[in-house]
C-alpha cells in the first residue's frame, strides 16, 4: 500500500452554491488546461458540475464505493466505459467547412450514446409545482487523508508535503487501478492508451 505523509498545508475549495449557475466555464477551463490533448483522455472531465439530484458523472458515482469506513481503507470499483460515457465526435467538416451551412446540422458520429458529461443536466427532482434542482461542482479535493494514495501499491500517487496537493507520478504508475477504486469521488481516471491512472494536476516524470 502507498505511503501517507502529513503535509504542511491542507488546501480546501470553497464554492458558493447559491452563485453557481451551471455555466460549465470551470469544467471547460479545466479540460483546456488538463490534460492538454493527451491521447486517451477524450472522456476525462476532472472538473464536473452535476445537477442535483442527479446521477452525475460517472453515472451513479456515489454507489461505487471507496474511501474509508471506521478508519479502514475500502476499495470500491472502477467505473465502466458506459458509466463514464462521452467522447463524442461530430461531423464538423461537413457542417462548418463543407459548404453545408443551413442544410445540415451537427450529428454525433462517434462516442457513447447512453451517458456522458451533463447527461441529466437541469432535470432535477420533485414534481410540479415543487420541482427543484441545484448545481454541484465536483473536483479532486486533494484530501487530508487520500484513499487513493494509501491504495497505490507502487507509491505512484502521493500528497505533496509543501502544499498538500495530490499528484500522480505517471512514470511510476504500473496501471494497477487501485487508486481509481479507492477514490470515493471517482476523480481518478484510467487512460486506456497510455495504461496509467490520471487525475487533476497529474504529473509525468517520464
Amino acid at each position: 500500500m502507498g505511503t501517507l505523509t502529513q503535509s504542511k498545508r491542507q488546501l480546501a475549495w470553497v464554492i458558493d452554491l447559491n452563485k453557481c449557475i451551471g455555466c460549465q466555464t470551470c469544467s471547460v477551463a479545466c479540460k483546456v488546461l488538463w490534460p492538454q490533448e493527451d491521447p486517451g483522455t477524450e472522456t476525462m472531465w476532472w472538473m464536473t458540475v452535476n445537477t442535483q439530484p442527479g446521477r452525475g458523472m460517472p453515472r451513479d458515482w456515489e454507489t461505487m464505493g471507496g474511501g474509508y469506513v471506521d478508519g479502514e481503507l475500502q476499495l470500491g470499483r472502477r467505473p465502466t466505459e458506459d458509466e463514464i460515457g462521452g467522447g463524442w465526435d461530430y461531423n464538423y467538416d461537413e457542417v462548418l467547412r463543407g459548404g453545408q451551412a443551413g442544410k445540415t446540422q451537427l450529428i454525433a458520429t462517434d462516442g457513447n450514446r447512453n451517458w456522458g458529461m451533463n447527461w441529466d443536466e437541469d432535470e432535477g427532482g420533485g414534481e410540479y409545482p415543487n420541482s427543484y434542482y441545484y448545481y454541484m461542482p465536483r473536483m479532486c479535493g486533494h484530501c487530508t487523508k487520500p484513499a487513493c494514495v494509501e491504495a497505490c501499491p507502487h507509491d505512484a500517487i502521493y500528497k505533496r508535503e509543501e502544499d498538500g496537493i495530490v499528484l500522480i507520478d505517471e512514470g511510476r504508475c504500473k496501471g494497477n487501478g487501485s487508486c481509481i477504486k479507492a477514490c470515493p469521488h471517482k476523480k481518478v481516471d484510467w487512460n486506456p492508451v497510455r495504461k496509467v491512472a490520471q487525475k487533476c494536476m497529474g504529473v509525468s516524470l517520464e
